[in-house]
């Protein structure tokens, strides 16, 4: 079912891919992404972190848009997981950000995927503890203070 309803975001024009990936950055599933699962993996951490570093002064980030390789990127966040599309064109993104918000609704709703969300979950402020910063997020951080 959910490869069903993240169809339904990857079918809107200019839409190359979207992914699931929990808040411990691991890929739940992706579709229309030809880009190796580590890159991918490695993108969801650096989200995962901008997001981690807001939690962590108690400010709540629902929605994260930023360039990367040419791809209009646009992250939707909920407490257990975030779903990261990838765009190569800006014409179509209101009617993305509403089909994000159905997905991300009906995808809250499926007990057999928060289930399987559970097994991968951690603590947001996990994920900014994890390995070294870069110079990037502790710049961003300090700005936060």
């Amino acid at each position: 079912m959910t490869a069903e309803l993240l169809k339904d975001i990857v079918d809107i024009p200019g839409v190359t891919g979207v992914l699931v990936a929990s808040n411990h950055g691991k890929v739940i599933e992706k579709i229309g992404l030809d880009i190796k699962e580590i890159i991918l993996e490695t993108i969801a951490i650096h989200i995962l972190r901008i997001i981690s570093a807001y939690h962590i002064k108690k400010r709540i980030v629902q929605e994260i848009e930023l360039i990367w390789d040419d791809y209009h990127v646009i992250v939707k966040n909920s407490t257990q997981f975030v779903v990261i599309t990838f765009c190569n064109s800006k014409k179509a993104l209101s009617l993305l950000r509403m089909t994000i918000n159905v997905v991300m609704a009906h995808l809250l709703e499926d007990k057999k995927f928060m289930k399987q969300i559970k097994k991968h979950a951690s603590e947001k402020t996990l994920v900014l503890r994890r390995g070294n910063l870069e110079p990037e997020e502790i710049n961003l951080i300090s700005k936060l203070q």
